[in-house]
């Protein structure tokens, strides 16, 4: 069994090890102290359009740099990815982190160039599938979820992160927990590596249900997908009539978040996170307490 990736700063795990009661104190904190913000049109189209874009393919960054798998000589190819496989740790992404413009983002900040570079590779996860986490969207859009799903494969990556890249990511997925899941399947395009353990973030609200059934993210696609699937429009319609009435859409849920998202949260508390399914596949969570 692959070693967890290791994890040394004492705030971020302590976070982890909150458990959900604990979490959710610390989350209303940041709920109330979050600014009232001017409702940007063009940053909302933008957010709608989560997970954003990926390459048709494998690829290696490097700082903002996208150099595409199959485009590599098959010797350094090989050379390449047996060495990220050796010295980092698989994390799956599911959404926004298989966005190289996200990843770049994240890292650029990081002096060491190892920790700027990433491998990612992109596949077919079996027997799940991604929806979204039930909650108002702070950001203007719903992130992905996980969720069961027997005979489907939804497109998604692994990618090989260094510690501190870890870190990073771990920090941004507030509303998750980091998690390694159990007998997950995972089926790489381009390059022929044995993936023995797989990291993930797990969503503390679970994925969000409309009439008792998880709902999958259309952006992403999927084989044999037995979920309905909407659009991030559709998804925050739903959850706008949820909130603030019959005869509202996502637009309408996404200028009241910036205008009082206290307010907006707490309504959410009581329609919206009630309809969250945990995932149910096997998974452990990061041991933060030890």
């Amino acid at each position: 069994m692959r070693d967890w990736p290791p994890i040394a700063e004492p705030e971020l795990l302590e976070r982890l090890a909150l458990d959900d009661e604990r979490f959710l104190a610390f989350f209303w904190s940041v709920v109330a102290a979050w600014p009232r913000r001017e409702f940007d049109p063009a940053a909302f189209e933008h957010a709608l359009g989560y997970p954003w874009e990926r390459p048709p393919g494998s690829f290696f960054l490097s700082g903002g740099d996208v150099e595409l798998l199959r485009d590599v000589d098959p010797a350094r190819r090989a050379s390449a990815v047996a060495a990220f496989a050796e010295d980092r740790h698989p994390l799956l992404a599911f959404g926004a982190n298989a966005s190289p413009s996200r990843l770049a983002l994240k890292f650029r900040h990081f002096p060491r160039e190892a920790d700027r570079e990433v491998l990612v590779l992109s596949g077919e996860l079996h027997d799940l599938d991604v929806g979204a986490v039930p909650s108002v969207p702070l950001l203007g859009y719903m992130p992905g979820s996980l969720f069961a799903s027997s005979g489907t494969a939804v497109r998604a990556a692994v990618i090989w992160v260094t510690p501190a890249q870890v870190e990073q990511l771990a920090w941004s997925e507030m509303t998750y927990r980091l998690g390694r899941l159990e007998e997950a399947r995972f089926e790489a395009d381009e390059a022929d590596v044995e993936i023995d353990d797989i990291f993930a973030f797990v969503a503390r609200l679970g994925a969000f249900c409309i009439d008792g059934a998880p709902v999958a993210l259309a952006a992403v696609p999927a084989v044999n997908r037995s979920a309905c699937a909407l659009t991030q429009a559709e998804l925050i319609d739903a959850v706008a009539r949820l909130v603030l009435g019959p005869d509202t859409r996502a637009e309408d849920l996404a200028r009241a978040a910036c205008d009082d998202l206290p307010a907006v949260m707490a309504r959410a508390a009581q329609a919206v996170w009630p309809r969250g399914r945990q995932l149910s596949s096997r998974w452990t969570p990061y041991p933060a307490a030890g």
